[in-house]
């Protein structure tokens, strides 16, 4: 009896451990595995190891290329509060820009 009550323990504790490691535990952040870099338009490369998901990043000055060096897709904007959509940037491309420079990016 005792074996079998362990047994059903195990069996309903998977799936909630499951469910947890796929969404996450409380608290926890999570990143863009990887390296985001910028240039700016006076020729200055910028870098970030590790981007976080889900936060407006903003450039120190407008962008002139873009490297996303993440496994994670990310949205480029016109401006500094992530609101005026530029461009999506995917995973593992790089962007250069003439006109229309970026000034923020978000992952996620």
């Amino acid at each position: 009896m005792r074996g079998t009550l362990a047994r059903a323990g195990r069996a309903a504790l998977a799936p909630a451990m499951s469910l947890a490691l796929f969404a996450g535990f409380p608290g926890e952040s999570s990143a863009a595995i990887g390296v985001l870099t910028y240039t700016d338009s006076q020729g200055v490369e910028h870098r970030r190891e590790n981007p976080p998901d889900g936060s407006c990043i903003f450039f120190e000055s407008p962008a002139v290329k873009v490297g996303n060096g993440t496994g994670t897709d990310a949205v480029l904007y016109r401006d500094r509060d992530c609101t005026d959509f530029l461009v999506f940037v995917f995973k593992g491309t790089r962007l250069e820009f003439g006109g229309d420079r970026p000034q923020s990016i978000k992952f996620g």
